[in-house]
């Protein structure tokens, strides 16, 4: 039993205290991103992906019920398990439908609930399961348990990684596939074994239909595991790797053949707006700095933990150049960790909208990046009196700023301000609700969380404010949201709105309740 202690109570604690962390800021979730709610209502609407769609695919001129929003984001009496609803939906999205498979499975084991812990829960169990895959491949890498319990506090607790897991969206999928397929193939260079073959192909096909930006660091993973082997000569091993690595890829074409639609479509997030980025040389620049600065500010306990391990290195560089010449440097680790290095600029000139999601799966490989700095210094240091003591004094340290990190730089995602939005709305939840906008589904689908708190909203454009004069039925007031981005829908100037509203109605007043990225909402009164 002491034995086990020994061997297992560090690396069980770095996962108790991320689990904790990790649960704790789950707690302070207050609201979602409009792709969250997207999560939701693509996996658990039958046959209608979009808000819009709950109205034929037109919401403008129709009342939208409370009941209908809820039948949206749920899973309903009846509508279990609809695995071919899910897949539908996602023939009219722009992503391949495996989480969206396991959201849907979750949410139907909790049929009539609409909550933010179906989505957390699933996505911490994925995030538990990444955080496991990863310790067990810096295990593989370094066989240093203490290393290996590093990287998981400096992955689990940094901003980045936590951001992963509180955003319900299948980035967290992703990452656990990437590490994974990271495992396999340092499998693979221990010692070739071709039952694994059949499993990078599945994890290949797995990542793939979770988002198609997974192909990016499995081809470059994929390429540099073929030249590790051409060096070493491992022709056999590369008769078995290539075609199953090829044959994973290409059964995304028969599983999901929506595919090439979805990444040759002109939309905003499709392949041609990847090439559309990569031909706008002008914004790479802008860009790479952006990524750069996001990467920078949510690793920052691995970056000081880099900088002392280098300053350290600098210093026993003979003990290091001895060390290399005794071939303990484990240079394999190369070959899962420079491909994240050559996908980070890919993806941040390519990436649809610049946001630190589209690198959240690459995060992992810098952390090995990190334990391979501390693999070299362990080997590089001298022989220390109490080495146990001085291992396990360090990776304290490194949970102690891991924590640090945490406490000075919280996850995204949480969105306290939704607590002020939904008090606010509360407060006129019994008046009359209009929606402005021209027909677009993603303001409504943004606004989802505080619609549900009126028994149901008007829809109309900014023509159709005579319209709603049947619906406000006589009203003293009514909360008006009026849907302002240029960029995502309709751009209205609320101003413009106001000033039609006044002169078509005797609707005169008007108060602004609170504005988000997507609508403007007001308090208008006669």
């Amino acid at each position: 039993m002491r034995e086990f202690l020994k061997k297992y109570f560090m690396p069980a604690l770095m996962f108790i205290i991320v689990a904790a962390v990790c649960l704790m800021f789950s707690c302070r979730k207050s609201g979602m991103f409009i792709d969250e709610i997207y999560t939701y209502g693509l996996s658990n609407s039958s046959y209608a992906p979009y808000i819009t769609d709950v109205k034929g695919g037109s919401a403008l001129g129709q009342v939208i019920t409370r009941e209908e929003l809820f039948d949206y984001v749920s899973v309903t009496e009846g509508e279990g398990f609809d695995f071919g609803s899910v897949y539908y939906n996602q023939t009219q999205d722009v992503h391949p439908p495996l989480y969206y498979w396991l959201f849907n499975m979750v949410c139907s084991l909790f049929p009539d609930t609409f909550t933010k812990w179906t989505g957390l829960g699933l996505d911490f169990i994925i995030y538990m399961l990444t955080l496991l895959c990863l310790y067990k491949l810096l295990m593989r890498l370094f066989s240093s348990r203490d290393i290996a319990s590093a990287g998981v506090i400096l992955y689990g607790l940094c901003l980045l990684g936590m951001s992963t897991m509180l955003m319900i969206r299948m980035y967290v999928l992703l990452t656990l596939l990437s590490v994974l397929l990271a495992y396999l193939v340092v499998r693979l260079m221990e010692r070739f074994n071709p039952r694994l073959c059949p499993l990078i192909a599945l994890t290949i096909l797995a990542g793939l239909m979770t988002q198609y930006y997974f192909v990016f660091y499995a081809f470059f993973l994929c390429a540099a595991y073929v030249l590790y082997a051409l060096i070493k000569r491992q022709y056999r091993a590369l008769l078995w790797f290539i075609p199953w690595a090829l044959a994973g890829a290409l059964c995304l074409l028969l599983v999901f053949p929506q595919c090439i639609d979805q990444l040759f479509a002109d939309k905003l997030v499709s392949g041609g707006n990847a090439m559309d980025n990569l031909g706008d040389i002008s914004q790479s620049p802008q860009r790479l700095l952006y990524y750069f600065a996001e990467a920078r500010h949510g690793l920052k306990a691995a970056i000081y933990v880099t900088l002392i391990a280098l300053i350290a290195l600098a210093l026993l560089f003979k003990n290091f150049r001895a060390a290399a010449r005794e071939g303990k440097l484990r240079p394999e680790a190369l070959v899962i960790i420079l491909p994240a290095f050559v996908v980070f600029p890919v993806v941040a000139i390519i990436s649809p909208v610049t946001d630190q999601r589209y690198i959240y799966n690459i995060i992992p490989f810098f952390i090995a990046a990190v334990c391979l700095l501390l693999y070299w210094l362990d080997v590089s240091l001298p022989a220390l009196k109490r080495p146990f003591f001085w291992r396990k004094a360090a990776l304290l340290f490194i949970c102690a700023l891991a924590l640090w990190e945490a406490r000075c730089a919280p996850p995204q995602y949480l969105y306290p301000e939704y607590v002020e939005y939904d008090a606010l709305v509360e407060q006129h939840a019994d008046e009359p609700c209009v929606y402005f906008t021209d027909d677009y589904f993603a303001p409504i689908t943004q606004d989802l969380l505080q619609l549900m708190h009126f028994e149901n909203f008007y829809v109309t454009n900014d023509r159709g404010c005579a319209d709603m004069l049947d619906y406000l039925g006589g009203s003293d007031s009514f909360v008006a949201y009026i849907d302002i981005s240029e960029y995502w829908s309709s751009g209205y100037k609320p101003e413009e709105i106001l000033a039609l509203i006044a002169g078509e109605t005797d609707y005169d007043e008007a108060q602004l309740l609170y504005q988000n990225g997507l609508s403007a909402t007001y308090v208008i009164s006669k």
